[in-house]
């Protein structure tokens, strides 16, 4: 059995898939895999930065006086303009700089009448204008290799005219479900037979965490049924993640049936409560993440195992759980010998995390996974903790931790 850490790490190493070409338009959320530089100066021309008037700065010296308004509007438009010495040219917030011009008065700094303007005071040269190249020169780095691609880096890239960048490929992942009790999570269950929730909620966890295609599978506690299905899936998919099965009972199959397989294992259970049975393995370049089948056990190994796998097989090493420093918000009775990721509901109260446990901590509760935000970790060697001892804290959403402090703020 290995520590939780060292599982964590290893986990976090895994290496990165291939990398192949991707449209622009199909780029977020993937890694990209080659720096990007700027083919042109961007933007290759002086811009206004304000609405109001082109002139020259030296038509300014000796303010206060009056220009006359050209006739030629400038916009941010197609086309150019040549600018005559001695007016004024009205001009738009990114309209390029006619020839000739080299500052812009604001139109709220002049006192405009139907024909020209007055200039209260002299202005310098480059006065309100965004220079050439401001965003990059021709050459300049835009996007660093391993930047995972959000829509700010897409609209830089699209500034720029790349229409395809190479990326990392997302990862191909098969979820396999094992046990005899599970049915369809629309169908009634008979009595000792139960609706497969874990199925949806990995299948769903996983594109969340960037995977590219996943399938979802369950079969029956049958060996010869499960070394056919995990067989396929090590040969199709790039990651198989693996619900049930897993322990030591007489009828869980999936480790011997993975060395039957050739899976080597880097390890085959964990120092963790609640998810010890943990194993995470590889065959050739195909990976494969075991889970315990009670759900809140399954739900800490997804996010604390799959999670940063599905991360660096996409090219985004190091995108583990993040974790903060908190107070504890209730009593915590430590279980000595295994880390115990305890769920629990986070807070952010007079600018420090406060980490509430949840009341039953039972592994095969669904609803734990429901109802908490994040895991507060407590190393094995830790005694019984107190409210307002300090915590670490692995984040399960940000988004649940940010709509509930919303909440909180909006019913006061």
């Amino acid at each position: 059995m290995i520590a939780f850490n060292d599982a964590c790490a290893i986990v976090a190493n895994t290496p990165a898939l291939g990398i192949e070409l991707v449209p622009l338009l199909a780029a977020e959320g993937r890694t990209l895999a080659e720096l990007v530089t700027a083919p042109d100066d961007l933007v290759p021309y002086p811009r206004s930065a304000m609405d109001g008037f082109a002139v020259r700065a030296e038509d300014t010296h000796g303010a206060p006086l009056t220009l006359p308004i050209a006739a030629v509007a400038v916009y941010a438009e197609a086309g150019s303009l040549r600018h005559t010495p001695h007016t004024a040219t009205t001009i738009a917030t990114g309209g390029a700089i006619p020839t000739g011009a080299d500052a812009v008065i604001p139109v709220e700094d002049v006192f405009v009448s139907a024909e020209a303007i007055v200039v209260p005071r002299a202005i310098p040269v480059g006065h309100h204008i965004f220079p050439p190249g401001e965003d990059a020169r021709a050459g300049q780095e835009l996007v660093a290799r391993d930047t995972l691609i959000d829509p700010p880096a897409l609209a830089l890239l699209a500034s720029a005219g790349i229409t395809t960048i190479v990326a990392y490929r997302l990862p191909r992942v098969a979820v396999v479900t094992t046990g005899n009790e599970l049915v369809p999570f629309d169908e009634a269950p008979a009595h000792g037979q139960i609706r497969n929730s874990n199925g949806i909620a990995i299948a769903a966890s996983l594109h969340t965490f960037g995977a590219g295609a996943v399938d979802l599978t369950t079969v029956a506690d049958d060996r010869d049924a499960l070394l056919a299905t995990l067989a396929r899936a090590l040969a199709e998919a790039d990651l198989t993640v693996v619900s049930g099965g897993a322990s030591v009972g007489e009828r869980d199959y999936v480790k011997s049936v993975c060395d039957e397989l050739g899976v080597t294992f880097a390890f085959r259970s964990v120092a963790l409560r609640p998810a010890r049975p943990s194993a995470f393995g590889r065959r050739g370049d195909a990976h494969i993440a075991l889970l315990p089948g009670n759900p809140a056990a399954a739900f800490v190994a997804l996010h604390e195992f799959v999670r940063p796998a599905v991360a660096a097989l996409a090219g985004r090493s190091g995108d583990a759980m993040p974790r903060v420093s908190a107070i504890l918000g209730g009593e915590l009775h430590a279980r000595r010998g295994r880390t115990f990721a305890v769920y629990a509901q986070l807070r952010f109260i007079a600018g420090t995390f406060v980490a509430t446990p949840l009341v039953n901590q039972c592994s095969a509760l669904t609803r734990l996974g429901a109802e908490a935000d994040a895991f507060v970790i407590v190393p094995p060697d830790a005694d019984d903790l107190h409210p307002g001892a300090p915590v670490e804290v692995d984040v399960v959403s940000w988004r649940r931790v940010f709509s509930r402090v919303a909440h909180r703020m909006e019913t006061r």
